[in-house]
Order: structure tokens, then C-alpha cells, then sequence
């Protein structure tokens, strides 16, 4: 009977400093937000003008980073959301992107998850 409740207590505490496995279906606790689609939003800052970005413009400069799928500018050209073939190819280039200068303009790239609100931090280490 001491060896079943050893076996018993070894089985208890076999998990100890372990964070328990989450049921089916849930979702796992931690774990970065990954979205659906590989899709990032692109704006420019700091522009003392209007910048309007072309679908055109967007796929020469994010297509050297993998296939795009899509390319959606908003209504005033002053945002849109590429959505790329796979996720490394999105992050890569939101890395190597966001917080660049434009060629001749005053203005800075800004690229983030789609969808994903300001307050979450980004996935990367800042510029």
C-alpha cells in the first residue's frame, strides 16, 4: 500500500512547476497571436503632406520579400494591408521595413500585424 501511494504522489507532483496543458480546443496560454492570413498594415508617417500609397508602389517594394497575395489601399491612400504567401516572408519584411525613411521624403514607413490593436507590442525588437 505504500508503494501505490508513493506512486500515487510521484504522479501528483511529477507535473509540479509545470503550467497545465489546456483542454482541446483551447487556446494555448502565452502564445503570440498569429494571424490567419500573413497580413501586415502599412502607413506612412510624418509626412507634412499627403503621401498616397499605389497598389502599384506597395507590391515593387514588398515583393522582394516573398509572394504577395494581396494588396488592399484604403479609400485616401493613406494606408493599406499586404497579405503575403506565408508568415515568414510578411515578417520578414515587417522587420526589415518598419521605421524606414522614404527615398527623398520626410516621411517613415510604420508596418504592423493587421489587425492587431497599438497596445500589443510587436514581435520584434524596435528600431
Amino acid at each position: 500500500q505504500q508503494g501505490l501511494s508513493q506512486q500515487a504522489f510521484g504522479n501528483a507532483c511529477g507535473n509540479m512547476g509545470m503550467p497545465p496543458m489546456p483542454f482541446p480546443g483551447m487556446p494555448v496560454p502565452y502564445a503570440p497571436p498569429v494571424p490567419m492570413d500573413p497580413s501586415i498594415a502599412v502607413s506612412v508617417e510624418g509626412m507634412k503632406f499627403q503621401y498616397q500609397l499605389t497598389e502599384d508602389d506597395l507590391h515593387k517594394v514588398f515583393v522582394r520579400y516573398g509572394p504577395v497575395k494581396s494588396i488592399r489601399v484604403d479609400d485616401a491612400g493613406a494606408s493599406a494591408v499586404i497579405t503575403f504567401n506565408n508568415f515568414q516572408d510578411a515578417q520578414g519584411a515587417m522587420v526589415a521595413l518598419n521605421g524606414k525613411m522614404l527615398n527623398g521624403l520626410e516621411g517613415t514607413l510604420r508596418i504592423q500585424w493587421a489587425g492587431v490593436g497599438p497596445s500589443i507590442a510587436p514581435p520584434y525588437p524596435s528600431m
